[in-house]
C-alpha cells in the first residue's frame, strides 16, 4: 500500500490508496505506530481507499484509541463507497469524524474561513 503524509498546522495528514485490508495494515503498522505518537491530531485520507476490511477498521480504531489517549483526534477523509459504507453500518462514523475533502476537515477545525 502507497501512503504520502504532509502536515497542516499541528495535524499530520496521511493519504492512503488502494485497499486497507490485512496485507496492507500489516505494511502500514509501523506508520500508524508513528502516527499513535505524533503530537497533534491526524487525519486519515481515505477518499481514494476502494476497499476496507475488518483489519483496516481495526487499524484505524487503534490509530484512534491510541491518539484519545495521548490526547489528540483522529478525523478520516471519505468519499461515497465500500469504505464509508462500511464506516456507517459499523457506526464508526458517530466516533470518527468523516469530511468530504481536506478543506472541509480545515474548516470544520476553524483552519480556514467559510467560503461566503
Amino acid at each position: 500500500m502507497e501512503s504520502m503524509t504532509y502536515t497542516i498546522n499541528d495535524t499530520q495528514v496521511v493519504v492512503l490508496e488502494s485497499e486497507l485490508d490485512a496485507m496492507a495494515v500489516t505494511e502500514l503498522r509501523p506508520l500508524f505506530e508513528k502516527l499513535s505518537l505524533h503530537g497533534g491530531n491526524v487525519l486519515a485520507d481515505i477518499s481514494d481507499v476502494h476497499f476496507i476490511d475488518s483489519s483496516g477498521i481495526g487499524a484505524l480504531v487503534f490509530l484512534y484509541k491510541r491518539l484519545i489517549m495521548n490526547g489528540h483526534q483522529l478525523a478520516l477523509i471519505c468519499g461515497p463507497g465500500q469504505p464509508h459504507d462500511l464506516l456507517e453500518m459499523l457506526h464508526i462514523d458517530k466516533v470518527i469524524p468523516c469530511h468530504d475533502s481536506v478543506k472541509a476537515y480545515m474548516r470544520t477545525r476553524g483552519m480556514m474561513a467559510a467560503a461566503s
